[in-house]
């Protein structure tokens, strides 16, 4: 367990980073990387998001008052988290760049991998990611909310305009709580917070993990059992990786808090939904 215990300090990166680049910002307001990016600045000026914010984009200068840099590699600090919110193909050059900053961990947003087909590209994006030490999100997820940290990768939009100018909540996020969602499924973990938030029901942390190319629901559970801030664990799992390690440490994480656990794709119907899904068989 000691082991598992390092992997867990190895994740903290992607909950409360000192530093964090949207790779794929942009000015377009009906884009995910625009939603994501403006989600931390909005929680940094709010004072609960306490790291530095960058934007990465070639084509763009500044962002909400942000500098804007055109690679990872150009911005003038030590990176601990990458959001990446490009086309696949482009994933590869940003893992490389991050390499080389020696960034902790990446959550991989952009789909277009292994749940199409393409496990090449996301084979990889996998061996540029252990060749330098780097933890991956994804790819194919909606990445991390914290309610107490401020990482807010959910790129649904909190608030928006409306044609007579007004601003008004459009999906808000769910108060803060000791219960942890931990998701395959992004649209799943939606509709879930959706309803707490609509119940007053609240969240410590929200972890959608799409296609678990490398962090997966057993070493997210281990993490889970010394937060802190987490009581109860809700997973929802299309599949499991490695199954009797995740029984092992769903065992012990049980004896301290309880897991309520969702298992889709027990059909035929489901387990074909679930491939074309989050690649998952």
């Amino acid at each position: 367990m000691n082991k598992l215990k390092t992997k867990a300090e190895n994740l903290h990166a992607f909950f409360a980073p000192k530093s964090v680049a949207v790779v794929g910002a942009t000015k377009k307001i009906n884009k995910a990387g625009h939603v994501i990016f403006k989600n931390f600045v909005e929680n940094k000026r709010r004072g609960v998001f306490k790291g530095e914010v960058f934007p990465v984009n070639p084509h763009e200068d500044s962002i909400l008052g942000f500098q804007c840099y055109p690679s990872v590699t150009k911005i003038p600090v030590d990176l601990e988290l990458v959001v990446v919110v490009v086309p696949a193909e482009i994933v590869p050059e940003i893992m490389e760049d991050a390499a080389s900053k020696r960034v902790k961990a990446v959550v991989i947003i952009s789909s277009g991998f292994s749940e199409i087909g393409n496990h090449e590209l996301e084979n990889k994006v996998l061996s540029i990611a252990k060749k330098a030490g780097i933890r991956i999100l994804g790819p194919n997820c909606l990445g991390v909310y914290d309610s107490k940290t401020g990482v807010d990768m959910l790129f649904l939009p909190e608030t928006k305009i409306l044609t007579t100018g007004e601003e008004v909540i459009a999906t808000p996020r769910p108060m803060p709580g000791n219960i942890a969602m931990v998701t395959q499924s992004g649209a799943f973990g939606v509709a879930a917070l959706d309803y707490l938030t609509g119940r007053q029901i609240g969240v410590s942390k929200f972890v959608s993990f799409g296609n678990k190319c490398d962090v997966d629901e057993a070493e997210m559970l281990h993490y889970l059992l010394h937060d802190e801030e987490t009581r109860v664990i809700l997973l929802y799992i299309e599949d499991i990786k490695s199954g009797r390690e995740f029984i092992k440490i769903a065992k012990e994480v049980a004896k301290k808090k309880p897991i309520v656990a969702l298992k889709a794709g027990r059909t035929k119907a489901g387990a074909r939904a679930a491939a074309s899904h989050t690649g998952a068989l």
